[in-house]
């Protein structure tokens, strides 16, 4: 994830304007996935650069990287002048726990980095985990830093343990090579097969490389870092089925890439050997990590600890972090520990029989509940909660009314969409939607094979979708029996909601039942609620009272941003008169 500490603007600019101007062919298109032509362009000036950097420090560059075809191909870049190496030296040892980072952040965009999941740990939530770990454990005799990115665990583990031998294990040669400026300046890079104390070199997939390197590194062995944040959907399906045998049926199809590296990690652990990782807190409570959760409950003799972060520590991704810490086997039974960032307190949980359903209320000292508050009920006893439809397509299936109309597609394949609830009143119905501008009023498209087949637009519209765009065998398209069908998906709620907010939770209501897409809930009302129920608890929902129980129960993130679970709205604490109702 991106660091939130300050670098120095001028430095960056200066190396940033530099990669930019150098008219060079971009690197291979397939060791940064998702990245576009003009930032593998910057990358590869950037070589040169570093190169340059490792020359003016060690007179040459480390036999160690030009091993590696990739990185002595991406070091053969063009010369940095002396101002453009001056300016990465200061900015390399000034802020070497963040510079190159930020730097890296800054040629490749957030976006295009999530095919890759490179992102960067931010100090403070590093130097926590590698710290507790040694309080905890004591010092590896072996760490391997999983997707070690520029090397923020991998510096820290040598600096921390320098007896041990520390592997840096990523996909991506540029950010590898980065990571080797960063610690040769510290701590020799050994070769691989080397016996000696350092850091060595290991370029690829980190869970292809556990089934052939993991079991040749002895005992005492720590996996330690940040695995990537990629969502399994943005990976082709062959990848997708191979990833999830890794993981052993911890995990689900759902998956991100970071809980299918944990589940590897866990199931290869020696007696000896522990992992220390920064995860997305999202697989606390998904029912794709069941299984995962219940691995880790029932390793009874190993001491499980979770850390929730109360801010989100980085910048770029909206997710929250949990740090996770299994230790080594002991001979008796250990007890899990949850602990978030900011306070003192531990909740220690010794008795490991009965497995909880998800994980994220542990770290509350108390739960809502019906029984533990005899005035209050939950949210789900008057209102069902739902997220919106995840299309797996959505430039496919959203279009403006002004598109439509260009393309000539047929209203009877298009619904009302509503996007987001900005700038929306607080109730809309179908008057409302038709005075927003055709160039911003949305439509979902879903038709029915027998619609396609007596229109020629929507057969022309969905033949382009196939053979240009191969939209049909997209993970969640392929999953359906007529991938272009969505009408049993469709959900329009009576009332929705936003999932984040600095400040108010919108709750819009929705007679025009328009339909929502999954960066929206729908709360559709219990039948049995009357009317009058119904227009006092949404009054309460968007009341001072009402709209501080909703921040209470979701989570913090990056600038004051609260970001609110389906599950955790549905179990809100509500007054319990909005449940006196009959039935």
């Amino acid at each position: 994830m991106t660091v939130k500490l300050t670098t120095d603007e001028s430095q960056l600019a200066q190396i940033v304007e530099w990669t930019s101007a150098q008219h060079v062919d971009p690197v291979d298109e397939t060791w940064v996935p998702g990245a576009s032509e003009n930032e593998r362009r910057r990358l590869a000036a950037l070589g040169g650069l570093v190169a340059d950097l490792l020359k003016s420090d060690l007179d040459e560059v480390p036999v160690h990287l030009l091993a590696l075809p990739e990185l002595a191909r991406w070091l053969d870049g063009p010369r940095a002048p002396t101002a453009v190496i001056e300016a990465a030296r200061t900015l390399l040892h000034s802020r070497r726990e963040e510079g190159l980072a930020s730097l890296y952040a800054r040629l490749v965009s957030a976006k295009s980095r999530r095919t890759l999941g490179t992102f960067f740990t931010a100090p403070p939530e590093m130097n926590w985990m590698v710290e507790r770990w040694a309080d905890l454990h004591g010092a590896p005799s072996t760490v391997v830093d999983v997707g070690a990115g520029v090397g923020i665990f991998t510096a820290a583990a040598a600096r921390r343990w320098p007896d041990a031998r520390v592997w840096a294990v990523d996909v991506n040669p540029i950010t590898l090579g980065l990571l080797a400026l960063r610690v040769q300046l510290d701590f020799p890079i050994q070769a691989s097969d080397s016996s000696t104390p350092g850091v060595r070199l290991v370029l690829e997939d980190f869970t292809r490389w556990m089934l052939s390197g993991w079991g040749g590194l002895g005992a005492r062995r720590l996996i330690l870092g940040n695995p990537p944040y990629t969502r399994l959907q943005l990976l082709a399906q062959d990848q997708r089925t191979r990833l999830l045998e890794v993981a052993g049926g911890l995990c689900g199809s759902r998956s991100s890439l970071s809980a299918i590296i944990t589940a590897q990690s866990l199931l290869a652990l020696g007696e000896d050997d522990g992992l220390c990782l920064l995860l997305p807190a999202q697989w606390l409570e998904s029912d794709y990590a069941a299984g995962l959760r219940e691995k880790l409950w029932r390793s009874r003799h190993r001491r499980v600890e979770m850390r929730l972060f109360d801010q989100d520590p980085f910048e770029d991704a909206t997710v929250d972090a949990v740090a996770l810490i299994v230790g080594p086997r002991e001979a008796a039974p250990q007890p899990i520990v949850f602990t978030v960032s900011g306070g003192n307190d531990e909740r220690v949980l010794t008795d490991r029989m009965s497995t909880p359903r998800e994980f994220r209320s542990l770290f509350r000292a108390a739960t809502r509940s019906d029984q533990s508050h005899p005035d209050t009920t939950v949210l789900a006893k008057a209102l069902t909660v739902r997220r919106g439809l995840a299309t797996g397509a959505n430039a496919f299936f959203t279009v403006t009314a002004e598109e439509a109309d260009e393309r000539g597609l047929p209203k009877s394949a298009l619904r009302p969409l509503i996007r987001r609830l900005f700038n929306l009143p607080d109730k809309v119905d179908s008057a409302v939607l038709e005075e927003i501008p055709p160039t911003r009023r949305w439509l979902l498209l879903s038709a029915s094979e027998e619609m396609v087949a007596s229109d020629p637009v929507l057969r022309r519209y969905i033949k382009e979708a196939e053979v240009e765009h191969g939209l049909d065998r997209r993970h969640l398209c392929a999953q359906r029996s007529v991938w272009y069908d969505l009408r049993r998906e469709i959900q329009t709620p009576e009332l929705i909601i936003g999932q984040s907010t600095q400040d108010t939770f919108r709750i819009v209501e929705n007679p025009a039942r328009a339909a929502i897409l999954n960066n929206l809930y729908g709360l559709t009302w219990n039948e049995r609620v009357p009317t009058e129920r119904r227009v006092e608890l949404l009054g309460w929902l968007r009341s001072d009272n009402g709209q501080a129980a909703i921040r209470s129960a979701s989570r913090q993130q990056a600038s004051g941003l609260h970001k609110i679970e389906p599950r955790a709205l549905s179990q809100l604490a509500i007054p319990r008169k909005f449940s006196d109702f009959p039935g």
